[in-house]
């Protein structure tokens, strides 16, 4: 072979070079199956992949997973009075959009689904019927199928009575703890769940079982919060626990407001620095304190506001 049969166009080289690295999962050019990156419909979840090896990487290619909304598990959907009814209430009030599921996995929602709005930024449970059967073990599936892309929020919620024996109600919620990501309790559940141990000492062993941040309330006294790196902050005030619903949404809300939702951030729950944590705390303390004065109607956005002293600008 001559040298010139060995020159080669370097401009046409350029010109003709592929853009990027082909994938020896994609399909074949050749393949109808195959669909462009500019197809619409691409990760979203109204098609299949083409494969198991091209498919969309949500992350990526789709970024209305920001906006997802909350899943707030409930009793009675049909009920305003059943368990996590007002939390759900409460975070729509402050703008935030919510999906309730059913406690006991039945209606539409009994299963994932694929699509931006069944993908949430976080899951609350604050249901009696987390801790009691038949619907405890449809809550620990719920929470088995979102825990991998969502925070969890785990209140438990125990209202005043024991929905079982002592020892088997302590072992549910001692399993929700170690998968939650936040824990809300108030000095109440406490006292049900461990009679005659001092709140900080539940405090310490929550937060060493997996959360990254345990929250606290007590009627009339505020609330504490603690981290999994020790870190720890106390507010004051009146109606965090008076208003437990409304606390829980504005824990919720704080943690949507702070960016710390999504398993993205998860990591972040367990380091925060005093000033974040006390600010989440306080946020949710405020809430209540609104909601104490209007029958535990949740504040608005406006009102949560004026409440915590911001301004409204452009006005």
């Amino acid at each position: 072979m001559g040298d010139a049969e060995m020159t080669i166009d370097t401009d046409q080289q350029e010109r003709s070079a592929p853009t990027s690295v082909p994938s020896h999962k994609a399909p074949s050019q050749a393949t109808p199956l195959r669909r462009t990156s500019t197809d619409p419909t691409l990760g979203d979840g109204r098609k299949p992949p083409t494969t198991l090896g091209w498919a969309p990487t949500p992350t990526l290619t789709d970024r209305r997973v920001l906006d997802s909304p909350a899943f707030v598990v409930v009793d009675d959907v049909a009920s305003r009075d059943a368990a996590g009814a007002l939390v759900a209430e409460g975070l729509e009030r402050l703008g935030r959009p919510v999906v309730r599921i059913p406690a006991d996995g039945t209606g539409p929602r009994n299963r994932r689904q694929s699509g931006p709005f069944h993908h949430p930024l976080v899951v609350h449970v604050g249901s009696a019927g987390a801790v009691r059967e038949p619907s405890a073990d449809s809550v620990a599936r719920t929470v088995s199928a979102y825990r991998p892309g969502a925070t969890i929020v785990y209140e438990p919620g125990l209202r005043g009575e024991l929905p079982g024996r002592r020892e088997e109600v302590r072992a549910r919620v001692e399993a929700l703890v170690t998968r939650a990501d936040v824990v809300i309790a108030t000095t109440a559940d406490l006292e049900m769940l461990y009679p005659g141990e001092a709140r900080e000492s539940v405090l310490r062993r929550w937060v060493g079982a997996g959360p990254g941040t345990v929250i606290v309330s007590a009627a009339g006294e505020g609330a504490w919060a603690a981290n999994a790196v020790g870190v720890t902050a106390t507010v004051h005030g009146r109606g965090a626990q008076d208003a437990g619903e409304a606390f829980v949404a504005g824990v919720i809300d704080g943690l949507w407001k702070g960016g710390l939702l999504g398993v993205a951030n998860r990591a972040d729950l367990r380091t925060l620095v005093w000033g974040s944590l006390h600010e989440l705390v306080e946020h949710a303390v405020v809430a209540a304190s609104v909601a104490a004065r209007s029958d535990g109607l949740g504040p608005t956005r406006e009102e949560l506001d004026a409440a915590r002293g911001i301004p409204r600008l452009g006005r």
